[in-house]
């Protein structure tokens, strides 16, 4: 049995021997909020950067653009839950809310015969995750991962037409949104490959499930 089934398991013992006197406590009762993410922040910015195409191009009417050099400037971690669903297999589901992300871009668009580049900064808001996984001896197998999609904030910086970049920022703000959410989306592909490539890091993180 490895350290975090044990953990875990010695976590839930106490909970039930200090429920007074209730027979049976339902596996999805046993939780604890706000987890310390602190341990694990470097590599999941490090698995965003490696999750980020080196172009994007997209489409959105008569606006071509693509998009480069985009870099991650600041990670602000989420508020993080773990909780037990289940005990045979030990199953826990990680929930995050309200987590951001900040950085910069070019940018190149083609707008019929026109064509214009630039800079743009972004952030994007209340980035959150649900991801189910099961641990089995030293394994985390992941069950599934959803994501909603975030609020998005653009700059975008050129020489000539606002009104192009108004365009522009609707088709960016609608992509960022695409690339992001979703169970094959950029924040569940970086966290899914966290747990399948953090080590202790991770396994800590479980392992401090019971404080």
């Amino acid at each position: 049995m490895s350290a975090i089934t044990i953990a875990l398991l010695t976590f839930l013992c106490l909970f039930l021997i200090g429920g007074q006197g209730h027979d049976q406590v339902s596996a999805n009762n046993v939780s604890k909020r706000y987890v310390n993410l602190n341990g694990i922040k470097n590599l999941l910015l490090k698995e965003i950067r490696r999750k980020i195409p080196k172009n994007i191009k997209g489409k959105s009417g008569n606006v071509i653009y693509t998009l480069s050099k985009v870099k991650i400037n600041k990670l602000q971690l989420p508020k993080s839950d773990l909780r037990i669903k289940r005990l045979n297999p030990l199953t826990v589901e990680w929930t995050a809310r309200n987590g951001e992300i900040k950085g910069e871009m070019n940018w190149w668009l083609r707008y019929k015969s026109w064509w214009d580049k630039g800079h743009a900064s972004f952030s994007t808001k209340r980035i959150g995750f649900s991801v189910t996984v099961v641990l089995a001896g030293n394994r985390i197998r992941v069950r599934n991962c959803s994501s909603n999609p975030p609020s998005v904030h653009l700059r975008i910086r050129g020489r000539f037409w606002s009104w192009i970049y108004r365009l522009l920022n609707k088709a960016l703000k609608k992509e960022f949104r695409k690339r992001i959410a979703g169970s094959n989306g950029l924040i569940c592909k970086s966290v899914k490959s966290l747990l399948n490539r953090g080590g202790n890091a991770v396994f800590k993180m479980f392992n401090n499930f019971n404080g």
